[in-house]
């Protein structure tokens, strides 16, 4: 009960069109003697583009940033978002400077309506007949947006509380993604990254799991090997052939895969080991002993798991 009544319920409602029509067998794709079916970019599973996609990308953008902002602190909970109360008041604000701006997006789409879908039938003149009819008129469109939010505080009934594990894994489930975008940006990095821009980039997601633990002892457990894996990072410049880089990279890959992660839970694996471990490993190549350490290139596609963020 400790999350419920530590927590406020965000409900996001963003409506935007989509610049989309089903798709009819019969008058969009033919078949047979001198027929033709219309290119990916007007016909894709099922729906023709009836739109340029490129003049919805800025309203669709302000979505997936409102969505970012309530991921930041909270999480996915029953359609909407579970944000920490003491959250709550820099979410709004964060939400209702994206409403601002997705107004102001859907503004400059308004008046540049007719010129777009002008554009898009002259773009693809030969299929303008699966075009030109099917766009309803910009008066009609414009009711299709909507932003709006609403704060919830939520009082189940006695007996039907939400299972504290549940919620955990689905935090640790987000948790792992940004590890993973996090991974892939650190293997396809090119140059050094700074010791103090590593340690800083953990602080969200340790922030995150801070708030949200709500004493749950798996939450707990990983937050501390993050906090244990930030405080070994050195202020130094770090590239890929650092200790530190395959530590963190390794890390953050386990944290990525559910199946390995519970070995950070569990206690069968730690950052101490993973460091010490590496510590040992290199002992040994300076004393001249043969190399146990795997390479990197392999080191992590060991731990790769397929799972969004701006990092490193």
């Amino acid at each position: 009960m400790e999350f419920i009544r530590g927590t406020t319920l965000v409900h996001l409602k963003i409506r935007c069109w989509s610049g989309e029509k089903k798709a009819s067998r019969d008058n969009d794709i033919q078949l047979g003697a001198n027929g033709k079916i219309p290119p990916q970019k007007l016909l894709d599973i099922g729906r023709k583009k009836i739109f340029p996609p490129s003049a919805l990308d800025p309203l669709l953008n302000r979505r997936k940033a409102a969505e970012r902002a309530c991921l930041s602190d909270g999480t996915r909970f029953m359609g909407g978002y579970a944000v920490p109360d003491s959250a709550v008041d820099t979410i709004v604000e964060k939400l209702n400077v994206i409403k601002a701006e997705f107004y102001e997006k859907l503004a400059i789409f308004i008046a540049d309506f007719e010129r777009n879908k002008d554009a898009w039938i002259k773009d693809n003149t030969e299929f303008a007949h699966i075009i030109r009819d099917q766009v309803p008129d910009k008066e009609t469109v414009e009711k299709s947006f909507e932003f709006t939010f609403t704060l919830y505080k939520i009082n189940p009934l006695e007996g039907f509380e939400p299972d504290e594990n549940e919620v955990a894994n689905q935090v640790l489930h987000e948790i792992g993604l940004t590890c993973k975008e996090m991974s892939d940006r650190m293997l396809d990095r090119k140059r050094s990254i700074s010791g103090k821009n590593l340690y800083e980039q953990l602080d969200p997601l340790i922030k995150k799991l801070d708030t949200l633990s709500f004493g749950n002892g798996r939450l707990l457990k990983v937050v501390n090997e993050f906090l244990a894996l930030q405080i070994s990072i050195p202020m130094e410049l770090i590239d890929q052939d650092h200790p530190t880089f395959g530590h963190v990279l390794t890390f953050l890959s386990m944290c990525a895969d559910t199946n390995k992660l519970e070995k950070l839970i569990d206690g069968s694996f730690s950052v101490t080991k993973l460091i010490n471990g590496i510590q040992r490993a290199s002992s040994t190549v300076s004393s001249g002993g043969s190399t146990p350490v795997v390479p990197q290139s392999t080191q992590s596609s060991l731990f790769s798991s397929s799972t969004s963020g701006a990092y490193f």
